[in-house]
């Protein structure tokens, strides 16, 4: 009982202070973590905490989709709190899972799709890289152009996956491909041919069903590579070409891109450019509030849900996110 309470005061001080601007909530993956033979740390909650947040922002913030982006072109959102919640790489439990809770919950989500994974043709790189990792034969791994070396924990094997994951997104110089290549030799994979489990990706059906829902839909490239680490020809053809498609097989204008891994050094003001050309507005997965005074909409900033929260844990990350702002206004 005390808990509870302790809960609701806490929920009600963050939602008290909370200034009005555009709140994007990202998410990923929904269901349970701890099943996947592949990246746990793409999961943002389970199906129970998803409703959860969705009554916790229906409460608390006025929804928005992309058919409202004139409240974000305009400058509007300085006269509300405003949520929009988007889906980025298209996996299947976005259709099995958080579709039907949205659909109860009287809610339009946007879901980021990256076309190659489509009807499930290929497995993404991440994943593929979390299979490898967790399949390790040996204990440590150093790529040729890698800094340090990585400790690799059997215990801890969400850790170990976000370590390597977390170099491999750094610019060192090599393809994705060839990491790959690297990764199977040097972990001493006995059986590379990744497990043959269900699908991992929603088919075009799907999409189209959810399309047809009221559910929004954007690109996040055809293959999902970091932008700042192709060409200026490879960055064009990712953005127009995974539009061309999206717009093909859902019959529906596309204007929303979101850049892959979204981090401040996974894309350049080459790629705004490119992005600028074929979209009017892009999503990074900069952790933020937008205000009137700082939205930029080629850098739309999001917040993360992850680590399975409850309600009432993502209230108080909204909280954190604003105090961190307020202490570096303050200290310009």
């Amino acid at each position: 009982m005390l808990t509870n309470v302790k809960h609701a005061v806490g929920r009600y001080i963050a939602n008290a202070v909370l200034p009005n601007g555009l709140y994007c909530f990202n998410y990923h993956r929904i269901g349970e973590a701890s099943l996947t033979e592949y990246d746990p740390n793409v999961f943002s909650c389970d199906e129970t905490n998803f409703a959860e947040h969705m009554e916790y922002i229906q409460q608390h913030f006025t929804v928005i989709t992309l058919d409202d982006i004139s409240i974000i072109l305009d400058g509007k959102i300085r006269d509300k709190r405003y949520a929009l919640i988007t889906f980025d790489d298209g996996y299947i439990d976005n259709y099995s899972k958080a579709f039907p809770i949205l659909l109860e919950n009287k809610i339009t989500a946007t879901f980021f799709l990256a076309t190659n994974f489509m009807n499930n043709a290929e497995i993404p790189w991440w994943d593929r890289i979390a299979y490898l990792v967790r399949h390790a034969q040996v204990d440590e791994i150093k790529l040729n152009n890698w800094p340090d070396s990585i400790t690799l924990s059997k215990e801890d094997v969400p850790t170990s996956i976000r370590k390597v994951l977390d170099v491999v997104k750094i610019n060192n110089g090599s393809t994705i491909e060839e990491i790959l290549i690297e990764l199977e030799q040097k972990l001493q994979i006995p059986d590379s041919k990744l497990m043959d489990q269900e699908p991992l990706f929603m088919t075009w059906d799907m999409a189209r069903e959810m399309s047809a829902a009221g559910m929004e839909f954007g690109s996040q490239t055809c293959s999902h590579r970091i932008m700042s680490h192709l060409s200026v020809e490879e960055q064009d053809y990712e953005a127009k070409t995974s539009k061309e498609l999206i717009e093909k097989e859902l019959n529906t204008s596309i204007k929303a891109f979101a850049y892959p891994v979204g981090g401040k050094d996974s894309f350049t003001q080459e790629t705004v450019r490119i992005i600028k050309k074929y979209y009017q507005i892009s999503f990074s997965f900069i952790s933020g509030i937008n205000t009137s005074k700082n939205l930029n909409e080629f850098c739309i900033e999001r917040i993360s849900v992850d680590s399975n929260c409850n309600a009432t844990q993502l209230s108080h990350k909204l909280l954190k996110l604003l105090l961190k702002k307020v202490h570096k206004s303050v200290w310009k």
